[in-house]
């Protein structure tokens, strides 16, 4: 710069300096108004995206904490150069970079003794730098140099220097930072050199400086922070005192935190059984003397100690599961008991920290790991069966709900009844090492002390029945021949039905009931007096969905048992007097899917009259609310009913000859739910005539061809709904162009899903799709809002193209809709709705992997042609379109779904693709240009293009479409 350029460049950073210290007195000015306040902050973020800011922050920084305030200023100065450094490195020139790094560790230097919070974001600056600035190839050794010379300034550096050795290995892992893969396996490999290095270091500052709590601190989390990141060596960790410094913390309260954190990294650490197996033998028995520790923290009801102590106990579990089994099985067994202490701590949080643990352990005793043999898990099992049966003790505790459950808010016990599921996952891997019959008779026996208490009280004991009987719930197997015959569960079974009704119990024995539905299923006697139980549970409101759910369970396990015409007749009965009960609507569905079960077993013959028979109530109620008014909502839950039906009834075989000899219309008998679909169709038109403008209702009526659909698309009826497609396609494309709900489209893609392959319907699909797209392109640019006011209907268009893409990709690519759905899909881009953006986002994405398929796909050469013209012609709009999202339209979560299709775009043509690239980083407002122009190199680099099965160069895409991106919506550029 000239001296004339120089001068009014620093005239410029003393009037922005200025405006930066202004806008924070506003901020700290107790007589400010809310909206100045909120201007000077916006006026303050803003700032961070300009040029000027790489000055002002430098200079912000040099002055003294009297000149800003309360030193926010400071704080703001160094989350600026921290950001600039992390998005908008593209702005310094190279010769720069050496002196914006010899100021940072300057100003890192003068704020060794804090604040802490600038001293963090400037060390984050530094590490970030290190990981863009290739020059400087040997960061770590250079900062140790600088920040331990000379020796009588190096205590004082000391803080500057541990929190940068801290958040170097962070850094390497933070993907905001916008590097090349390359680079950042690059800087690991740098970080893993220096490691001996660093634990040379941390080993000296421990030794001198045992007596400055501060300083051990930052030497705890900077051993966990490289071993976090796996760049120190085990045997010089192994010969260090750093290790023996990480358990000596846990006697001071100071430090007590950190020495933790460290220790769960150590473990992690030390997974690698055979590099580190001398490291898991130093640490394991001081991890197992902290069982004294864990102990008196909780007699003293220190639940963060014992917390923290579970959290380790359970970490070297998992990490070092396959090494204690294989090598030292004494040590795990102990371990195990100090986990069994965690799992039976009143506080479920605590308790629930050990959960994993179990699940990993019992996999590997029950078969379903890879660390023992046969013979070695039969004694294994042996080894550790008394533990698993402690702990059906210590889980049996944990489920019973609190005396004073009765008062507790909702959410509170939607948090102890998930709670309770988990403990239900426990204790099926508790089964598996000891047995589903073995478990049962402890729980059984558990529940038979009880009784007597029980018995005298039910009101006041019930919580400790209805824990033993949650247990028992989940405590079933299909894989145990013993559990079939066991005798403990037909005691179990016959006792339900008798206990007392009181709290939760009847719910959780009717729900019990429905879970050994598999065990009834061999058990047959015990069917009646089952079903008897359950369907009482019908009858009070607050057992109704446990009853219903447990019938639906009874009738899928046993409905052999049941398929019988005087059985079905007894069930279709306590169905049409449950219709004068009052159930939810989900409770009723679960009703007529238990019943579809039975019907299904039924002889052929039978299936249609009892699916009209469940039908028939439904139907009548059905045209009493058309004739009489009846509102949307009692419509939508009689059409959900029969949805269930038409849904669940599956016959297992085409009628044999026997039958079709006594009932010769069976002959080509269609499924039987494709029968009473038939004659559901005039009361379906009739739903559409009255309440076609309720998008709730056709929903449902929707849902009975879909679930029809469904249901034929397999087994031996399969293909039958096939001959209602003719009439179905064209009703539902003139209900469509009458009042255009998204479920028709989805009805659409139902059929051509499932019928694709039938040449003769062909021309029905071409028609149905031609007709519904030119509703869809009427209805979305009717408006400039059209587009996210109807967002189920993009979410369903598209999703609908992008099945005719991949079956039939002829109806739309070598027709005048392709270009009609790429400009709409363009527009589409930038819709809120999550569902709605990932359907265009995935059209986009078959088109672009149909023309690069090309040949190899199912394109017949029409079609490619006709995608390939249409790229070319328009491959600018979508260019533009893809850099607007990724700038900011849509949400930052979406972003990473749009990289592959900016992939996609690229690979049409990459001299032409870039054009449209750069042309739509020119139409960026000016602040995203150079961004724009970062993003292009990294995407268009050979690491980008480069063809490999690892995925090497989507990821470059990726993570250049995140940080461009973040960029932009850092600027607020849109």
């Amino acid at each position: 710069l000239s001296p004339q350029s120089n001068a009014a460049a620093h005239r410029l950073d003393s009037l922005s300096m200025e405006s930066v210290l202004e806008a924070f007195r506003v901020q700290q000015d107790p007589q400010a108004r809310p909206e100045h306040i909120r201007d000077a902050n916006l006026w303050l973020e803003r700032f961070q995206s300009t040029t000027e800011a790489w000055t002002v922050a430098d200079g912000l920084l040099s002055l003294p904490a009297e000149q800003v305030g309360n030193g926010s200023a400071h704080v703001f100065a160094a989350q600026t150069l921290r950001a600039k450094i992390q998005y908008d490195w593209a702005e310094l020139p190279p010769q720069s970079h050496a002196a914006l790094r010899d100021s940072l560790l300057a100003h890192a230097v003068r704020y060794s003794a804090g604040p802490q919070v600038v001293l963090t974001q400037l060390c984050l600056a530094v590490a970030t730098l290190a990981l863009h600035m290739e020059a400087w190839g040997q960061a770590v050794p250079e900062l140790i140099g600088r920040f331990t010379s000379p020796p009588a300034e190096a205590l004082a550096k000391l803080p500057c220097l541990l929190e940068l050795l801290t958040v170097m290995p962070e850094e390497a892992e933070n993907f905001k930072v916008a590097v090349m893969p390359r680079r950042r396996d690059e800087f690991r490999g740098l970080l893993r050199g220096a490691g001996p290095q660093v634990v040379a270091l941390l080993g000296q500052v421990q030794e001198q400086c045992r007596g400055s709590s501060p300083l051990v601190q930052a030497c705890l989390r900077c051993t966990a922070s490289w071993l976090k990141a796996k760049s120190v060596p085990a045997d010089c960790l192994m010969a260090s005192p750093l290790v023996g410094l990480a358990f000596a913390a846990l006697d001071d309260q100071t430090l007590f935190d950190e020495g933790v954190e460290m220790l769960v990294e150590l473990v992690h650490f030390s997974k690698e059984a055979d590099s580190h197996a001398q490291l898991v033998a130093g640490i394991m028995p001081p991890v197992l003397a902290l069982g004294r520790r864990y102990d008196a923290a909780v007699q003293a009801g220190d639940e963060e100690v014992a917390r923290a102590l579970v959290r380790l106990f359970t970490e070297t579990g998992e990490q070092c599961l396959h090494l204690l089994l294989t090598q030292q099985p004494e040590w795990l067994v102990s371990l195990a008991a100090c986990l069994l202490r965690g799992a039976a701590h009143p506080d479920a949080d605590v308790a629930e920290i050990t959960f994993n643990f179990w699940y990993m352990l019992a996999e590997e005793l029950n078969g379903g790991g890879r660390s023992l043999n046969d013979a070695q898990r039969v004694d294994a099992r042996g080894l550790f069966a008394d533990c698993f049966r402690q702990l059906l003790q210590a889980l049996r505790s944990l489920v019973e709900f609190p005396s004073e459950s009765d008062s507790w808010p909702a959410d509170q016990a939607d948090d102890f009844r998930r709670f309770r599921y988990a403990v239900g996952d426990v204790l099926t891997d508790a089964c598996k090492v000891l047995s589903s019959t073995a478990c049962i008779e402890e729980v059984y026996g558990a529940l038979q002390q009880r009784l007597p208490a029980f018995g005298a009280d039910p009101a006041g004991q019930w919580r400790s029945i209805e824990a033993c009987v949650f247990c028992a719930r989940q405590m079933i197997t299909s894989n145990e021949p013993a559990f079939f015959t066991a005798p403990v569960v037909h005691q179990l079974l016959q006792l339900l039905p008798t206990l007392p009704a009181a709290g939760d119990l009847p719910n959780t024995a009717i729900r019990t009931v429905g879970t050994y539905a598999n065990w009834l299923s061999r058990h047959a006697e015990m069917l009646p007096q089952m079903l008897t139980y359950v369907t009482s549970g019908l009858q009070q409101q607050r057992n109704a969905a446990a009853a219903s759910q447990a019938m639906k369970h009874l009738c899928d396990a046993c409905a052999e048992h049941l398929a019988e015409e005087a059985t079905m007749a007894q069930l279709i009965q306590m169905y049409l007097g449950t219709l004068s009960f009052s159930l939810e609507p989900a409770d009723r569905v679960d009703l007529v899917a238990a019943l579809s079960f039975v019907v299904s077993q039924l002889p052929l013959p039978q299936v249609l009259p009892a699916m009209e028979a469940i039908a028939r109530p439904l139907l009548q109620r059905l045209q009493a609310a058309l004739e009489g008014g009846g509102g949307p909502g009692e419509v939508s839950v009689l059409l959900e009913q029969l949805c269930a039906l038409l849904g669940k009834v599956s016959p297992g075989a085409r009628p044999t000859a026997d039958e079709v000899a006594r009932v010769p219309a069976l002959q080509d008998a269609l499924h039987p739910s494709v029968h009473l679909l038939q004659q559901l169709w005039g009361v379906l038109e009739a739903i559409f005539e009255r309440h076609g403008g309720d998008s709730r209702v056709m929903e449902k009526l929707c849902r009975c061809y879909k679930h029809t659909s469904r249901n034929t698309a397999q087994g031996p009826f399969r293909g039958d709904f096939r001959s209602l497609v003719p009439r179905l396609l064209p009703q539902v494309t003139g209900w469509f162009e009458r009042q255009p709900h998204s479920c028709f489209l989805y009805v659409a893609n139902v059929c051509l899903r499932g019928y694709h392959d039938a040449p003769e319907l062909l021309p029905t699909f071409r028609e149905t799709f031609a007709r519904m797209s030119a509703v869809v392109f009427r209805l979305l640019s009717a408006a400039p809002t059209a587009i996210p006011d109807n967002p189920d209907v993009v979410d369903d268009f598209f999703e609908l193209c992008s099945t005719v893409l991949r079956l039939h990709p002829a109806l739309l690519a070598e027709s005048e809709l392709l270009l009609s759905s790429f400009q709409c899909g363009c527009a589409a881009l930038r819709i809120q709705h999550r569902e709605a953006n990932r359907a265009v986002v995935g059209f986009f994405e078959m088109l672009l992997v149909l023309r690069q398929a090309g040949a190899r796909g199912n394109l017949s050469p029409a079609a490619f042609n006709g995608i390939t013209t249409l790229l070319v012609a328009n491959g600018a709009q979508l260019a533009q379109e893809l850099l607007l999202a990724i700038a900011g339209l849509v949400p930052p979560a979406r972003v990473r779904f749009l990289s592959p299709v900016l992939k996609g775009l690229v690979l049409v043509d990459y001299a032409a693709s870039r054009s449209w690239l750069e042309a739509a980083v020119q139409a960026l407002p000016p602040g995203g240009h150079m961004d724009g122009a970062t993003l292009l190199q990294a995407i268009y680099s050979a690491e980008a293009l480069a063809r490999d099965d690892r995925g090497a160069g989507d990821r470059v895409f990726g993570q250049a479409a995140e940080a461009f991106s973040n960029a932009c919506r850092r600027r607020r550029l849109l």
